[in-house]
């Protein structure tokens, strides 16, 4: 019988139990419940990495499709609902199985998070993209504005037949390339070779052959001559040459800026022609005040649309309206008021004070220029709007909201954690957005750091780093790195690090939480690797110029969540902790504190249950408490994960392998120095001597 449809008939035998159970059972009760009634093919019982049975994890994982349907409830453990009972009524044999499949992939899809119509652009270039050519995630970026790496997301979630032409910039296919179909193994490169894709040696495809932004601009003009997407923008006018120009703005349904060196222009202008003409006009000017008069006048000509949201301030209130006309340039008489647009504003009588803006609008204002792009805070200004019942053209679905998952008993069972414990984890990490779990080796952080992680955010949305003492701010954030260009030339192109390519995604995706986990956070200089990040982990709501970037005004997402790893062993703890204090929240994890205290002797029990072959140093528990209370130093403890191996109690002497190999040379090295016979008092024999005396 096929995998498939081995795990779809205990399927039916799973919704069979709960139907059978008198309430509530936990998922081990009922996968045990499984095993006595059906008989589960040998193929089948091979574990995978943590020592489940591969029958048991991927049927864990088409309860949890049906629970997504409402046919099972989670709550105080497994139970089948009344839509379940009516399932297997409904759906003979296999078609249960092919039931739930069906109708999760439909529930699934209709969440996707790219099907909303900015990414539209990238879908019809995708469709263009013809067999003998390729494009980069970079020029499908530049299509809607987003970030190059947030293209990664949607090719593995809409899954275009012409993915595999998407390559890196510099024309090598990506490492992480993966074809939706799992059962395939061709080889891309070969693949594309056969479609016409010419390569060098170096494997960088042909750049004549490559599809630039422009050129899917050019093909896509007559089907969106303009941008599908409503951006929106904050100007400043309450101080200009100072004059403050809102109370006229307001009564002239228009915004302006001053522009007033700039000579006449006809708008739209090319961009090259419009630096060269501020460099020319502006000459007078230092070269970041021409650089920031560029941005400016380029937004407000040429990349502001009809229809896009317009904010702006005065006297600590705040106005919003809508752009209702193209560009203009204007002899203007006083020089204040040269490039004009028309702007149909929406709460001229109703101003909303500073305090009362949604978040992250406060923080924007502190940007110095006087044109700052608020589109990823689209959000945020249609919940201003709905707060002052403006009505919209088209209504506005509202998001959904920020929010964990409750943790569930899954989890617990799983790892063999308090419920409890864990949602306290959870609750401290919602709360104050930074978490640090520290304690001695072995005692899970990192394993529990990423299993908490994967219960609260999408797997996509869970990133790892490492740190160590050589990391550095541009391996952690962004920096300039050395890239080959297409003609020869070497170059420096300013790359974003794991951590502003999560920010970025979480930017387009504020309904949903995202985690850095900083494994090992205190091996590395922290001051280097934040840089001026290390502000905005205290003020969330504050925003703040960057080392590289032109950007003014970042902040750091309410969705994005940080998770840090400390080893207690190393005694620059101290050090971190007077720095950190007030931006994480610290968390022991120790072998004589909840919640890890006992975890080896539940482990074993659960072994002990499961692994028939496993019969051999089942005292491994006792042997390492009485292993901790000789080790006087609390914080050099030794966790029970050295010992959370299903191998070691399979062979007879495993436990004594694994005390000589790696707990006692641990040992050895904190007691550098002293004579070889201090490891004597805690050798496996001496431990077992001390258990045999009675108390």
């Amino acid at each position: 019988m096929a995998f498939a449809d081995h795990i779809g008939s205990l399927l039916r035998t799973t919704l069979e139990v709960l139907r059978d159970a008198d309430g509530p059972i936990t998922r081990r009760e009922t996968f045990d419940e499984v095993e006595r009634r059906a008989e589960i093919a040998p193929e089948y019982l091979t574990t995978d990495p943590s020592g489940e049975p591969r029958w048991r994890k991927n049927l864990g994982w088409r309860v949890m499709e049906a629970a997504a349907l409402g046919w099972v409830t989670r709550r105080g453990g497994w139970s089948i609902t009344e839509a379940g009972l009516q399932a297997l009524e409904d759906y003979p044999g296999s078609e249960l199985y092919r039931q739930v499949t069906v109708q999760y992939r439909a529930k699934h899809q209709s969440g996707k998070k790219y099907a909303d119509p900015r990414w539209a652009p990238v879908a019809e270039a995708l469709a263009r993209l013809e067999a003998g050519s390729w494009t980069s995630h970079v020029d499908l970026a530049a299509l809607n504005g987003t970030a190059w790496n947030s293209v990664y997301g949607f090719l593995s979630e809409q899954q275009p037949a012409a993915a595999h032409r998407v390559l890196l910039n510099d024309g090598r296919i990506s490492d992480d390339f993966k074809w939706p179909d799992p059962q395939r193994t061709d080889d891309p490169r070969e693949v594309l070779a056969r479609e016409g894709l010419e390569f060098d040696p170096a494997g960088r495809a042909d750049p004549a052959q490559r599809l630039t932004a422009d050129d899917f601009r050019e093909m896509l003009a007559e089907l969106a001559p303009e941008s599908p997407i409503r951006r929106a923008w904050l100007v400043r006018g309450s101080s200009v040459d100072g004059r403050d120009l809102v109370p006229i703005w307001l009564h002239r349904q228009s915004a302006s800026l001053a522009a007033s060196s700039l000579q006449e222009i006809a708008i739209p202008i090319e961009r090259d022609r419009l630096k060269a003409m501020v460099d020319e006009n502006y000459q007078h000017k230092s070269y970041a005040a021409r650089e920031a008069k560029f941005a400016e006048f380029d937004a407000f000509c040429n990349r502001m649309r009809v229809g896009d949201y317009v904010l702006t301030t005065t006297q600590g209130k705040s106005y919003v309206g809508r752009i209702a006309g193209e560009a203009v340039y204007t002899s203007s008489s006083d020089k204040r008021s040269n490039l004009r647009r028309e702007v149909e504003w929406l709460n001229a009588t109703r101003p909303v004070p500073f305090a009362h803006l949604p978040q992250p609008l406060p923080a924007k204002l502190h940007s110095q220029s006087d044109v700052v792009e608020l589109t990823e805070n689209l959000a945020a200004i249609e919940e201003l709007l709905a707060a002052l019942d403006i009505v919209l053209d088209e209504p506005v679905e509202p998001a959904r909201e920020l929010a964990f998952p409750e943790v569930g008993e899954d989890l617990s069972e799983d790892i063999l954690v308090d419920r409890g414990e864990l949602q306290r984890l959870a609750d401290l990490l919602w709360e104050n957005k930074q978490l640090i779990l520290y304690g001695p080796p072995g005692t899970g952080k990192t394993f529990i750091a990423r299993k908490l992680a994967g219960a609260l955010a999408e797997p996509s949305a869970v990133k790892l780093v490492q740190f160590h003492p050589s990391y550095t701010y541009e391996d952690f954030f962004e920096g300039f790195r050395p890239t080959l260009r297409p003609d020869g030339q070497l170059a420096f192109e300013l790359r974003p690090g794991p951590f502003r390519q999560l920010v970025e995604a979480a930017r387009q995706h504020p309904s949903d939480p995202y985690i850095l986990i900083i494994d090992e956070i205190n091996r590395a200089n922290l001051a280097k690797v934040f840089g001026e990040l290390y502000f905005l982990l205290e003020y969330r709501d504050d925003a703040i110029g960057l080392l590289y970037s032109a950007e003014s005004d970042f902040t750091l997402p309410p969705n994005v969540f940080v998770i840090g790893t400390m080893n207690t062993t190393d005694r620059s703890i101290a050090l971190v902790n007077a720095a950190m204090r007030r931006r994480f929240r610290f968390i022991e994890l120790h072998p004589g504190l909840a919640p890890i205290k006992g975890l080896l002797g539940r482990w074993l029990a659960r072994l002990r249950h499961d692994d028939e072959l496993a019969v051999h140093h089942l005292d491994a528990a006792e042997v390492l408490d009485a292993l901790n209370a000789r080790i006087e130093d609390h914080d050099l403890a030794i966790g029970p994960s050295y010992l959370m191996k299903p191998g070691i109690y399979r062979r007879e002497n495993g436990l004594e392998e694994v005390w000589e190999t790696a707990i006692l040379p641990l040992l050895a090295e904190y007691h550098y120095g002293s004579p070889p016979s201090v490891l004597d008092r805690y050798r496996i024999s001496a431990l077992r001597r001390t258990l045999a005396v009675p108390e």
